[in-house]
């Protein structure tokens, strides 16, 4: 037997679909704006990646190892030509300061290797980006 509907019928099935509806478009958004903001951070992470990776950050990085690694022999001679043992105990801290830039610089190189000498300094004074226990610069 065939039972026509009402406006009200029609209307609450209507409101019911549109509020589906609704609730489908707000999870979509919702998750599209989760999933571009999860993407914005991959891109972002692969950037700086690449920017860490670039040729002229890992030549400024081989600038600066040479640059402090001179700081540090300069260093190192004001500290034998003073008697004074504040000012030998001050130069210390700051050789080892400067010994830790060269150590955490060169643990951020990659690719071609460093030149022989700044290598084998690397290998005497650092072990994982920072001044070895073992280093001379401890004393």
């Amino acid at each position: 037997m065939y039972v026509p509907r009402t406006q009200k019928g029609l209307f609450a099935n209507g409101l019911a679909w549109l509020l589906a509806a609704f609730a489908v478009a707000t999870v979509l958004v919702l998750v599209g704006w989760r999933v571009g903001w999860w993407m914005n951070a991959k891109a972002t992470n692969y950037q700086a990646h690449i920017l860490r990776s670039s040729y002229a950050n890992q030549q400024t990085l081989r600038d600066q190892i040479t640059a402090q690694i001179g700081n540090v022999a300069s260093i190192t001679a004001q500290i034998s030509e003073t008697n004074d043992a504040g000012e030998k105990a001050a130069l210390k801290a700051q050789r080892l300061a400067v010994a830790a830039i060269v150590c955490g610089d060169a643990d951020q190189v990659t690719g071609d290797p460093l030149p022989t000498d700044q290598a084998q300094w690397v290998q005497e004074n650092c072990a994982a980006g920072s001044v070895s226990p073992t280093s001379s610069f401890h004393d």
